[in-house]
């Protein structure tokens, strides 16, 4: 006689694993049909973390947790408002210029293209050589939709998409810090045992520390190094160096991303702004080197050991939120990575996840492995 109760519980642990995988599945699809209501959310959570110790502090000096949250939310606004109109006229310049610039770039690489040229005519003639003498080439008929609707739309309806989300945001943000401690008096009621509200008090205060320390550090950092590239392409004689330091400061909110693109469009305009090539690429250098000072020496140095991620994690977690949620959830891809990371240390079953997010302990297989690791 067979018994078939021995393979029920492989039975249940494989349907188990596959409705977790369709649940997985089904929760990035609605993450990403979802993103204009919950990108807005998100990024507010990430502001009323960032600033709750400070309202809460306010708090004991008695002001206001809504008037606090008021005020942060002017001062935010009037930064914003501030730097984007002093971005405005400068980007607004470059675009407009687009097709001079591009072609002074080009005319200096004249000889590059001159042989780039050469190349594609030899691959044009071995590609004729091998096509059979007795074929006839087909024609392909190509029907052109109208570009200027679909580009007039995508010019207007972004901006736009971009001020609700902002406004959202900021909305729901000033409604998070003035709430106060009332989500904390929520969750501590609905919580059945005393283990449990510790617990989730405990990870609710130390995602605030966490998330403020990580975002409020960033944020100095990133001026200092747009201070410092400002100062750099000032010596270098590269025009509108202020503006190059603000847009370092929003470009190093994207790990690896901002760095690339601040090189390249510095490259791009250094060259066509100079007559020597030579002189010119001095720019993008020391782009370069400042932000490899940033991200090797300073960041390290400043930021606690337990706030510093993996690099795979770092890349893995930009190149999804990227993908799901665009430009701002590339912005967003390290902080959710910082709140992940908080979860996973008190919860047991999500320690391998937490490990793997964390940075390497350099002491951590030595003598002072140990000691290394409590002052991390």
């Amino acid at each position: 006689m067979v018994d078939l109760t021995s393979e029920e519980p492989n039975y249940n642990k494989q349907s188990r694993t596959a409705l977790r995988g369709l649940l997985f599945i089904a929760i990035i699809a609605a993450m990403y049909f979802a993103r204009d209501f919950l990108l807005p959310l998100v990024l507010a959570s990430l502001i009323a973390l960032t600033f709750k110790p400070t309202i809460r502090y306010l708090s004991k000096h008695h002001i206001a947790p809504w008037l606090s949250a008021i005020l942060l939310a002017v001062a935010l606004v009037a930064g914003g408002l501030s730097a984007g109109y002093l971005l405005s006229w400068q980007v607004s310049s470059w675009v407009d210029q687009a097709p001079q610039l591009s072609q002074v770039f080009l005319h200096k690489f004249s000889g590059i293209r001159s042989w780039l040229e050469v190349v594609v005519n030899v691959t044009d003639k071995l590609q004729d050589a091998a096509t059979p003498a007795g074929s006839i080439a087909t024609q392909e008929v190509v029907v052109r939709e109208p570009v200027l609707p679909g580009w007039l739309i995508v010019m207007t309806w972004y901006p736009l998409q971009i001020t609700i989300t902002l406004m959202a945001t900021l909305v729901f943000a000033v409604f998070l810090m003035a709430s106060g401690d009332l989500f904390y008096e929520k969750l501590v009621r609905v919580l059945p045992t005393l283990t449990d509200r510790k617990q989730a008090i405990r990870i609710v205060y130390e995602l605030e520390t966490e998330v403020s320390t990580y975002l409020l550090t960033l944020t100095a950092i990133n001026a200092i190094l747009g201070l410092a590239v400002a100062l750099a392409f000032h010596a270098l004689g590269m025009p509108s160096p202020y503006l190059w330091g603000l847009l370092t400061f929003f470009f190093n909110f994207i790990p690896y991303v901002g760095a690339l693109t601040g090189v390249a469009l510095s490259g791009f305009l250094a060259i066509v702004t100079f007559d020597s090539l030579g002189y010119a690429l001095l720019i993008p250098a020391a782009f370069t080197a400042l932000s490899l000072i940033e991200s090797e020496i300073a960041s390290p140095l400043v930021l606690s050991r337990r706030l510093q991620m993996n690099s795979v994690a770092i890349l893995l977690s930009l190149a999804f939120w990227a993908w799901l949620w665009g430009i701002p959830g590339a912005a967003i891809a390290v902080p959710v990575l910082v709140t992940i990371k908080v979860f996973c240390n008190h919860i047991d079953g999500l320690a391998g996840l937490g490990e793997f997010l964390s940075e390497r302990q350099a002491g951590k297989n030595g003598p002072n492995g140990d000691e290394a690791s409590q002052h991390s």
